[in-house]
């Protein structure tokens, strides 16, 4: 019985167990940012965040677990280093506080998107949400601004300043917290016939998994050639 085989051959098996459970976690239940709304172009920077002014935009999230919103911040190309407050609340039923944060006017980078990320919200599929920044102590020439389009162009929110509904939409993504096969099901019943089919996806899926652990079987196999060649005699 060549016993260095048989323990390199339940090695692995075990490495191989292994890798199946790891890819299996990835695609059925590891939770990924996932985009959900996707509100652009822009069009016109809003006036500047700063005083008394406050500035927001009402949402509806189309699935559950919200978990990130990216808006699109401007500098006017300059070093701004004012403290600015981002809020997101639960409209209904009781403006219910979702995340709060403050960063540094410093940290912004202009014309780029700026990530505000926060615990999943459960339950929030349909529902209403407004995030809004303000910033007290920046002034005209010390503070950021929001990209927003002047077109009422996402139609299921508004744009709002001082908490009064104007023309136009601020530039945003939002994103929830979802399994990459959750994702790819949504995707999959786009379309008709057998590519709308969440069976062949399966298929699919099991056929690129096959592939992935042959290549890492001869991954193993090359390992221990490798290993065996450089062991003295």
């Amino acid at each position: 019985m060549n016993i260095p085989g048989l323990r390199y051959l339940v090695v692995k098996r075990a490495f191989l167990v292994l890798f199946i459970l790891f890819q299996g976690y990835l695609i059925f239940l590891k939770k990924h940012d996932t985009l959900d709304i996707d509100v652009t172009p822009n069009t016109n920077p809003s006036f500047n965040v700063c005083g008394e002014g406050k500035f927001g935009q009402t949402f509806v999230a189309p699935k559950n677990g919200v978990a990130r919103i990216d808006v699109m911040l401007g500098t006017h190309g300059r070093k701004n280093d004012k403290d600015v407050i981002f809020e997101l609340r639960e409209i209904q039923p009781d403006n219910k506080l979702i995340a709060r944060t403050i960063f540094n006017a410093s940290s912004v980078k202009n014309n780029l998107y700026h990530p505000f990320v926060f615990k999943p919200a459960k339950n929030s599929q349909r529902r209403t949400y407004y995030f809004l920044f303000c910033s007290p102590e920046s002034t005209p020439e010390n503070s950021i601004c929001i990209w927003m389009n002047n077109r009422n162009i996402y139609k299921k929110g508004d744009f709002l300043f001082n908490h009064h509904p104007e023309r136009g939409d601020l530039i945003f993504r939002v994103y929830s917290k979802r399994p990459i096969f959750t994702e790819f099901r949504r995707i999959v019943r786009n379309y008709s016939g057998i590519f709308g089919n969440v069976a062949f996806l399966l298929v699919v899926i099991a056929f690129f998994e096959a592939v992935q652990i042959l290549m890492f079987s001869k991954l193993l196999d090359w390992v221990r050639h490798v290993l065996k060649e450089e062991k003295p005699d």
